[in-house]
């Protein structure tokens, strides 16, 4: 596992250095919106699971934290490039490409549904035999990312760009926009994390600590403490216990129930085995339908990601000089 528990900053208050009241109120304000707004949507991701339904929450909060990392950064009118600025266009790129990897994963979780709907159709046809070589082709299909991915790399180097993050004497103004950064880098390391892990099936999970000198770092170390806790379950044991996401697992067991009634006799003309293949069939159905769901939900959210942070980027290089 990899843990970044040290923070470069020894305080992350960007009023150590203000003088004016009125300088020290404004900062204030706005530091406390954007802390309140995480802490806010951390308490919907409350009770982890392993599941493309709680994916799409995370997928969902850190999209907010990248939108309040803007809007703050905008209420600071920033016109110039600084160090803080600039790591966070860096490592949105990264994230626009961790997006990309997870997109092309959900299409292979498509192409996989797609098996399962044809086979289902066969089976409402009564072609059984054929229906089975279609299940048996999604059984056999390969789960997770693969080799040639590199999300797992590119969520590595996020987090060990918080342990190299610009440090120095600054500004108030700089003070803010690094505390900033710095949090948005926090959320989309556990976020991005989370989700690559969850989606490859991997017991280990990037991980962070956040410093409490943020009000939400409590709530966000035990999350994570949560979810690294329901990967090793899941997929830490010997025998595993889940194949990959919840309602994978769901669709996964029932496609077993339909092969083991096809396997033991002809379905075709024995009524009670039949009655016994529809069934399984109806169960099937209900559990591609919450798989389906749960598979769009993720796909929204991340597309929503994708298209939120590239136009962070775009309003940010337009407010600055380069």
């Amino acid at each position: 596992m990899y843990l970044t528990e040290i923070s470069n900053f020894p305080s992350f208050s960007p009023f150590r250095v203000a003088k004016k009241h009125s300088v020290h109120n404004k900062f204030d304000l706005i530091s406390r919106s954007f802390d309140d707004a995480l802490l806010r949507r951390l308490k919907t991701l409350a009770a982890p699971s392993i599941s493309l339904s709680w994916l799409s929450k995370a997928v969902d909060f850190l999209s907010l934290a990248h939108s309040e990392a803007r809007s703050l950064i905008s209420n600071l009118e920033v016109t110039s490039l600084d160090d803080s600025l600039a790591c966070y266009l860096d490592d949105s790129v990264k994230l626009l490409d961790i997006c990309n990897s997870v997109s092309a994963e959900i299409e292979r979780l498509r192409q996989r549904r797609l098996v399962l709907t044809f086979a289902i159709h066969l089976l409402g046809d009564g072609k059984v035999r054929r229906a089975r070589e279609s299940l048996t082709e999604w059984e056999s299909r390969a789960l997770g990312f693969g080799k040639r991915c590199n999300a797992e790399v590119l969520v590595k180097d996020l987090a060990l760009g918080l342990r190299n993050a610009p440090s120095g004497k600054i500004s108030s103004v700089g003070r803010l926009m690094r505390r900033t950064v710095y949090a948005v880098g926090l959320v989309t390391v556990f976020v991005a994390g989370a989700v690559v892990s969850a989606l490859s099936g991997s017991p280990e999970m990037v991980a962070v600590r956040v410093p409490g000198e943020f009000p939400w770092a409590e709530s966000l170390n035990e999350l994570e403490t949560e979810v690294s806790g329901e990967l090793k379950r899941r997929f830490g044991g010997v025998e595993l216990k889940g194949l990959l996401l919840e309602e994978v697992d769901d669709v996964a067991a029932r496609v077993r129930e339909a092969c083991e009634v096809m396997d033991n006799g002809a379905a075709e003309e024995d009524k009670e085995k039949k009655e016994r293949l529809n069934d399984v069939v109806k169960e099937l159905e209900g559990a591609m339908g919450s798989f389906s769901d749960g598979l769009e939900g993720l796909s929204k959210r991340v597309n929503e990601m994708f298209h939120g942070v590239l136009c962070n980027r775009n309003r940010m290089l337009g407010n600055v000089r380069i």
